[in-house]
Formats: structure tokens, C-alpha cells, sequence
């Protein structure tokens, strides 16, 4: 389970996020939602480390992530699929989040997808 409790974020001086909490259950899909500009991005970048926060905590599968680098949590099977452009443009939507399960399937090396829409790949992830 994903576990965001209290975390703000700041650019400069300006706060993106501010006391933000939410959990996201294993096996079931969690949405973020909202107008432009109220922090769903920030949230993301928050979660997989590529931007600091600077009070609160995140914990994935009961493990404090908060300082953890980013590749550290792709490692544990984090990953941000972002929208537009900075994803591979000819893939469909299930290929490009598979691209994020890559490195964990490399790292394990014993995995095979059970079916093509299979996450992750296998327990020893």
C-alpha cells in the first residue's frame, strides 16, 4: 500500500502542496483529480522522488520512501507515467506503463508476465 501523510512541497518560496494525505490499496485503482494547477503533478513528482518534500511522509508497502532517490523507489516498483509528450507516442497506454515495470523485471530476473496486463510481474517483485 502507498501511504502519503501530511506532505507539503514548496518551489522557491511558493507551496504546491500543503498537508496533502492519501493511501492507495494494493490491487485497486486510486485516481487523483483535479483543475490545473492544484498540485496533481507535484503530488506525482513528490511520490517517485523527483521532487523533495519538505515535512510529512511517504510510505510504500510499509516502508518509509520520504528520502529515498528516485531510482531507489523505481527499484521498488515506483513509477510515474506522465502525460503528453513525455511518453513514447506510438505506444498504447498498457505498453507505456509496462515500460515502468522494466527495470524490475530486469533486476529479479526470473520474471514472465503472467498476461500482458499482469502487475507487477511476479511475488519475488
Amino acid at each position: 500500500m502507498l501511504s502519503v501523510e501530511r506532505i507539503d512541497l514548496f518551489y522557491g518560496a511558493s507551496q504546491a502542496l500543503r498537508g496533502v494525505s492519501l493511501t492507495a490499496a494494493k490491487d485497486a485503482v486510486t485516481c487523483v483529480m483535479g483543475r490545473n494547477g492544484v498540485g496533481k503533478t507535484s503530488l506525482m513528482r513528490a511520490i517517485v522522488g523527483q521532487q523533495p518534500i519538505r515535512s510529512g511522509r511517504i510510505t510504500w508497502e510499509g516502508v518509509d520512501i520520504t528520502r529515498m532517490p528516485t531510482y531507489e523507489r523505481a527499484a521498488h516498483g515506483i513509477a510515474f507515467v506522465p502525460q503528453g509528450r513525455e511518453i513514447f507516442p506510438l505506444l498504447t497506454v498498457e505498453e507505456n506503463l509496462q515500460t515502468g515495470f522494466a527495470a524490475i523485471r530486469a533486476r529479479c530476473g526470473t520474471c514472465r508476465m503472467r498476461s500482458s496486463s499482469c502487475f507487477p510481474c511476479c511475488a519475488t517483485c
